[in-house]
């Protein structure tokens, strides 16, 4: 009698043979004393096209009649390349006579369901199957999860979802991409197909209704008043803001501090030139900033973004590279979501995972005194082991961890980097994954208000009071020179100078990776139809692993453009 394990990539069927005692390596699997531990490479199947139901789809114009065209039984056909060798030597392994039962170690999500369902359908096996949940990848863990598996029919609903969005992509997929190549208007000799796709599509969208606001925007001239204030030994500039202003949606581009009227500058003008001076009133209050979750890969996507300008793709090459190669951080494709609520198990929020399972509390303490080997992170390392670990209850959550925790260090000692790209990404996951141990920061905001016959000169500035976690992870503070403290609060203070500057409002700023990434994270907030909101509720579109491969097809197929410094913009085309 043999049980033969199924993980979704070697990495972790390594990891369960280790931990199970399975010490005969092969070149496509680890064998043991009754147990054989094998390996998919992600998606081992496709499913099949059009044309191999009916060869008479080869021809699209001429079967466009017959569209939309749904098979009455989807079929999977074997992807091409390295991935048929496995498949060969899995389904040569799964069919052997001894085998009693097929345990499913795939992600513990829906796509791990979907690999694991129709790499056994495909083999024909009518074997035993069950499932184990794997949460993290803690010798515990592992342990408790194989001893633990569970049928596999109590995961049918996990199946149904998988086959479900499996299915809904080929029906958008493969007929409206027919669709829009026999009808959609095309430039002359253009050969590139039209692609259409349930996540691609809708992503495209979004980037079009942003920038067609954008290339709608009429510039509105205004004048921006700033004007220097001393008193004593206290100078600084402050911009001049409208007492009671009220927003106007009709007319976004009016903000309080935007003067549009000539009669409004004037009157300004002549109230700073009579020479009176100013009423003086400082207010200061403490700002708590919260320490910040660990990554999940969209967050960490976005963070690159917005720190080096890096593509989604970017980030994540390097993330796989971290946790492949070099072993010193977790496993990057970070998701939660897309577990049914009638499943046998908890039910977990359909978010991503930012969160730690309970079960590494110890595994946590080790890795922070790992890092304390490294120069970077000693000073933090050891705040933390004389403080103790702060914020537990909200790091560790098992009802918003599934298939993978947070992205985290593995406490592992770098040998060094392969690129300056990687020592930067992984300086950040070390940082961020410190800092959520750490207490909050609190900053101390000071703001000034000069008043001149009832109109108002504003300026704040904040400075760190209590440094918490922004002492793992620095933020430049903003106090200006000479801004020193006043002879009194309140006190009185005069005009050296003052500056109407001439502008005009511009369209919102183009997208980068980081807020299209946010948008297709939220997609559906903004809807007006009810139902079709609460479908989306908390899913968005498509999923963080898929997210960065969905925008390099947009720009790959010209619809969307990247510019260099990172902003996204929709092409004519893709219009």
């Amino acid at each position: 009698m043999t049980i033969v394990i199924l993980a979704e990539k070697p990495s972790v069927a390594n990891d369960i043979a280790n931990v199970l005692g399975v010490k005969g390596k092969h070149e496509t699997h680890w064998q043991g004393d009754g147990i054989v531990v094998t390996w998919a490479v992600g998606h081992l199947l496709q499913l099949k096209y059009m044309d191999d139901y009916d060869a008479a789809f080869k021809d699209w114009r001429k079967t466009v009649d017959r569209l939309p065209y749904v098979p009455e039984t989807f079929e999977y056909k074997p992807i091409g390349g390295r991935g048929k060798k496995q498949l060969t030597a899995v389904s040569k392994l799964i069919k052997d006579k001894s085998v009693t039962e097929i345990v499913n170690a795939c992600d513990a999500a829906r796509e791990g369901e979907l690999i694991f369902r129709t790499i056994v359908q495909h083999t024909k096996s009518k074997a035993k199957t069950s499932r184990m949940w794997l949460q993290s990848m803690t010798k515990d863990a592992i342990t408790t999860a194989y001893e633990g598996r569970r049928d596999g029919t109590e995961y049918n609903a996990l199946k149904d979802a998988a086959y479900a969005r499996s299915e809904a992509d080929w029906i958008i997929g493969m007929n409206g991409s027919r669709i829009a190549n026999s009808f959609l208007p095309r430039k002359r000799n253009e050969r590139a197909a039209i692609s259409l796709g349930r996540v691609q599509t809708a992503t495209l969208a979004m980037v079009v209704d942003h920038e067609l606001e954008v290339l709608a925007h009429k510039p509105l001239p205004f004048w921006q008043l700033n004007a220097d204030f001393k008193a004593g030994e206290a100078s600084w500039n402050a911009r001049w803001e409208r007492t009671n202003h009220v927003d106007n949606p009709d007319e976004p581009d009016y903000k309080p501090h935007r003067i549009v009227e000539q009669a409004e500058h004037d009157r300004l003008k002549a109230i700073i030139e009579s020479g009176a001076k100013a009423d003086v009133e400082e207010t200061r209050r403490d700002a708590k900033e919260k320490p910040p979750l660990n990554f999940d890969l969209t967050s960490l996507q976005r963070e690159a973004n917005n720190l080096w300008s890096w593509s989604a793709k970017r980030t994540l090459g390097i993330a796989q590279n971290l946790y492949a190669d070099l072993k010193l951080t977790t496993y990057p494709r970070t998701d939660s979501r897309h577990l049914p609520t009638d499943m046998k198990l908890p039910t977990y929020p359909r978010t991503d995972s930012r969160h730690l399972p309970t079960d590494m509390k110890e595994e946590i303490s080790k890795i922070v005194r790992q890092l304390g080997a490294q120069d970077d992170y000693n000073d933090h390392s050891s705040t933390l082991i004389s403080d103790g670990l702060q914020n537990t209850g909200r790091n560790f959550d098992d009802a918003k961890v599934s298939d993978h925790f947070a992205i985290i260090p593995t406490g592992k000692i770098p040998d060094g980097f392969t690129s300056q790209d990687h020592k930067k990404l992984y300086d950040l996951i070390v940082r961020t994954f410190l800092a959520s141990w750490y207490p909050q920061a609190v900053w101390d905001v000071q703001k000034r208000i000069a008043t001149i016959e009832k109109e108002r000169f504003l300026k704040e500035v904040r400075t760190i009071k209590s440094p918490g976690w922004r002492a793992v992870r620095p933020k430049k503070q903003d106090l200006p020179d000479g801004w020193n403290t006043l002879p009194t609060n309140p006190c009185k203070a005069d005009i050296s100078d003052f500056e109407f500057k001439e502008e005009k409002s511009k369209p919102k700023g183009r997208l980068k990776e980081a807020g299209l990434l946010r948008l297709m994270e939220h997609a559906g907030k903004h809807i007006e139809d009810e139902d079709l909101a609460a479908a989306l509720k908390e899913k968005g579109l498509g999923t963080p692993a898929t997210r960065a491969d969905t925008i390099e097809k947009l720009v790959d197929r010209g619809y969307i453009l990247r510019a260099r410094g990172g902003s996204i913009s929709a092409a004519a085309h893709g219009i």
